[in-house]
């Protein structure tokens, strides 16, 4: 086509032109000379004319009442801005709510699927249900439970409950059903982190136990009898009970290791509180937990020592206690270590009858002061010995040997406690023997033996050598009979006249003797005496006591007499035997 050809599709503004409407546009006189030019310079484009023309109609379009006008294409481009930064923001909010109702979105299924099925790490006694809905969760409990235990225990207590019937005990299905029905599937997003996180282990609900709350059931079968339940577990807690008093006592309070009172050991009295503790089992056993452990209950799960006491109380009771314990001293007899009392000791005598207040038994004290000095008395106990002959003796009676103050022996571990003392005591004693032994070997050091059997007497000195020994004549035997036992020399003071008791039919002395040396050794009834009335033959003969014997006393020939007066002093111990 040619350039006019080309210049002819430009319409004329002074002709007029066809529109839409039937409004016919002016057809402009001639091209201006830029439109020209530019026209020289454009390369033939398919449809350009037909565009141009569309522009133009478009245009009048906008208004058939306008006058001519010309056609101008603008270089401005700000129109085109404004219009890209709105686009920019529509396209912001157009992607927030995008993200939004996804949210929305997943938040929905959640609760959706947190309403049929249990959170990840949820079991049911035992058994992993992550994941599954009630019927799943149901199958796989019955499956795995055909048995179900408990153990309850703690501190010293153990006891597991395992049913007798072979039917399952569990009731799967009931279980499920509670424990997805409590997911919360609102919160399901928090409970999900939690359960991921290890949270949500079991049905056992964690926090402080509420003793005073329902207990629900409903998870067992009807193969659970509640009563039977009850009643073994409470004969458990009987038993273990027995061998607690429930009160606060220094023997049950003293810890040895630690040589003081303890809260520690004070509790271990105590009995374990049966209605708390059969309760706190069957709430463990409501969410099928296969243990409880008490000391989850703590003080709940015993009963306080006293029925009242406290911690606190408790305490303060074991500090005053622990007043007493300061003692340490060692008891002397004679010189010899007899005994000692320090903490260990004291415990037994600390009462708690008033538990705030806690006091010395002195009556315990008196006590065990009147033991240990039983354990020291020998005046009339039995001695074993062998005499310097080989002879095997035994005598029992007398009034030689050791006798213990106990009154005296009891204050003075009194005062010891209350001052605390350390160091040694003497004990007092009303009356000594020559030496400590154990009880029942021979206390004497020197002594008289005098074998009744024998008819003769020994004088031995410490080291057992006989310093003095003649032949005697005895007692009859019968009421004048001399007495046997373990005596001592009570005066030595040579001549004197022995009296008899008097005789009730004619109220005089039965006998009136004068003898030159008078050595007693029961009270001043019975001694040595020389008896020169007696037949000098009859000395030799053992048996001669059965007719001519004394009332009582150890006849002698007046030089034995006088051999024993001279050798002999008062307290000297003196041994009548068989």
């Amino acid at each position: 086509m040619s350039q006019l050809d080309r210049s002819q599709l430009i319409p004329d503004p002074q002709q007029p032109s066809r529109q839409p409407g039937g409004i016919q546009s002016p057809r402009p006189i001639a091209p201006a000379h830029g439109q020209q030019h530019g026209a020289a310079n454009t390369s033939p484009r398919p449809n350009q004319g037909q565009h141009q023309q569309r522009q133009q109609r478009s245009a009048h379009g906008a208004g058939h009442n306008q006058g001519p006008s010309h056609t101008r294409v603008s270089n401005n481009r700000g129109p085109a801005d404004n219009r890209s930064a709105k686009g920019n923001k529509t396209g912001g909010k157009t992607a927030f709510f995008v993200v939004l109702g996804l949210v929305a979105i997943v938040y929905i299924v959640g609760v959706v699927a947190f309403s049929q099925i249990a959170y990840p790490n949820t079991t049911i006694a035992g058994v992993d249900i992550s994941f599954s809905n009630a019927s799943s969760a149901a199958t796989k409990v019955n499956s795995a439970w055909k048995h179900y235990k408990l153990t309850v225990s703690g501190e010293d207590f153990s006891w597991t409950y395992q049913p007798e019937s072979d039917e399952p005990i569990v009731d799967g299905e009931a279980a499920a059903h509670e424990i997805i029905g409590s997911n919360e599937p609102l919160l399901w997003p928090s409970r999900l982190i939690a359960s991921l996180g290890g949270k949500n282990v079991s049905a056992t609900k964690n926090g402080t136990i509420d003793l005073e709350q329902d207990v629900d059931l409903s998870m067992l079968s009807d193969a659970f009898d509640q009563k039977q339940f009850e009643e073994d577990l409470g004969a458990a807690i009987d038993a273990f009970n027995e061998g607690r008093t429930g009160t606060f006592e220094a023997s049950s309070s003293y810890d040895e290791k630690a040589g003081k009172f303890t809260i520690e050991k004070a509790r271990s009295n105590e009995k374990l509180n049966r209605e708390h503790v059969i309760k706190y089992a069957e709430i463990e056993l409501a969410s099928l937990s296969e243990t409880v452990d008490l000391t989850k209950l703590g003080n709940d799960a015993y009963e306080p020592l006293n029925g009242t006491l406290t911690n606190d109380q408790i305490q303060a009771a074991c500090d005053a206690a622990n007043n007493f314990l300061g003692v340490n001293v060692t008891l002397k007899l004679n010189g010899n270590d007899a005994g000692k009392v320090d903490g260990s000791s004291v415990l037994q005598w600390i009462s708690f009858a008033d538990p705030a207040n806690p006091t010395l038994d002195t009556s315990q004290i008196s006590n065990w002061a009147a033991d240990l000095a039983n354990g020291f008395n020998t005046v009339g106990s039995t001695r074993w010995w062998t005499r310097a002959d080989g002879k095997q003796c035994a005598v029992e009676g007398g009034d030689f040997g050791w006798s213990i103050d106990s009154s005296t022996l009891a204050k003075q571990v009194e005062d010891a406690i209350n001052n605390k003392q350390t160091g040694e005591i003497e004990i007092s004693y009303s009356q000594k023997a020559d030496t400590f032994t154990a009880k029942g070997e021979p206390d004497w050091k020197a002594y008289i033996d005098v074998d009744l059997s024998e008819q003769h007497a020994r004088y031995y000195d410490e080291g057992g050598n006989i310093v003095w020994e003649a032949n005697f004549i005895s007692g009859k035997p019968g009421e004048d009979s001399t007495p046997e036992g373990v005596w001592q020399i009570n005066s030595n003071d040579g001549a004197t006249k022995l009296i008899g008791a008097k005789d009730p039919k004619t109220g005089k002395p039965k006998y009136e003797s004068p003898v030159s040396y008078w050595m007693p050794f029961e009270g001043n009834m019975v001694g040595f005496h020389d008896a020169t009335w007696q037949n000098d033959k009859s000395f030799d003969d053992p048996n001669s006591y059965k007719w001519c014997g004394s009332h009582g006393c150890i006849n002698l020939r007046l030089a034995d007499a006088k051999a024993l007066h001279d050798c002999i002093s008062v307290g000297l111990c003196v041994v009548v035997h068989s």
